[in-house]
């Protein structure tokens, strides 16, 4: 009898809406203690938040804080002393050896594209012989590499590759003159000396003027 009581009991407790429909009846019963001081804190942290993080510190927002950090580690980038790396200390780290394997890897996996695998030239130069675009010393080649040409479609690679993977590029590039390969392509930009000097020497293909005039026919006799 005793749950049947308390049944019972409940059943007394039980509030009903005044309207019915279809004989259905609406319970006006009070919400949980629980479930009500959940909602209650949801809706105070829904107007504090905003107010803390939006109006008095909006410093403390996620994406102001990474911005902050990244400005600061720019500045700190920028504070630290460049590196000079001359001629001489390319040509000796050059000269050294060490960085071919690497080296290789680097081309086929990065320029092969552009430059066939064995660096003979596509959409890009031929490295093997010494006509250069933009110059053939070591410093020429390691810019290019870092801040590319973006109107010839080279992709600059600084921030792609570590430094001294761009310095072990030049190297291969340079390792590439002079030495034989099938079907390259045929030269372009301008002759370069011993030291990746320019020479005033245009590519073959380059060395007639376009503007030059085409010779005249000869005139026919009767």
């Amino acid at each position: 009898m005793g749950p049947l009581r308390r049944k019972r009991s409940m059943s007394k407790e039980v509030k009903v809406m005044e309207h019915q429909f279809d004989g259905i009846e609406e319970h006006d019963n009070p919400l949980p203690g629980w479930w009500l001081s959940i909602f209650w804190i949801g809706v105070a942290i829904a107007i504090v938040y905003p107010i803390y993080y939006h109006v008095l510190y909006p410093e403390k927002l996620t994406f102001r804080k990474y911005d902050a950090e990244m400005a600061a580690l720019a500045e700190m980038e920028a504070s630290k002393p460049v590196e000079v790396v001359t001629t001489q200390d390319l040509m000796a780290e050059y000269k050294a050896g060490g960085w071919q394997e690497s080296a290789a890897a680097a081309f086929k996996a990065n320029c092969a594209v552009c430059h066939r695998a064995d660096a003979g030239g596509s959409i890009g130069p031929n490295f093997h012989d010494d006509y250069y675009i933009h110059g053939g010393k070591l410093e020429n080649f390691v810019k290019v590499i870092n801040e590319g040409v973006l109107q010839k479609g080279m992709t600059p690679f600084k921030g792609v590759l570590k430094p001294d993977q761009i310095k072990h590029l030049a190297f291969y590039v340079r390792s590439q003159r002079g030495t034989p390969v099938d079907n390259p392509k045929e030269p372009q930009g301008k002759k370069v000396d011993e030291e990746g000097n320019f020479i005033e020497e245009a590519a073959p293909e380059a060395a007639e003027s376009p503007e030059a005039p085409a010779e005249e026919a000869p005139t026919p006799t009767e």
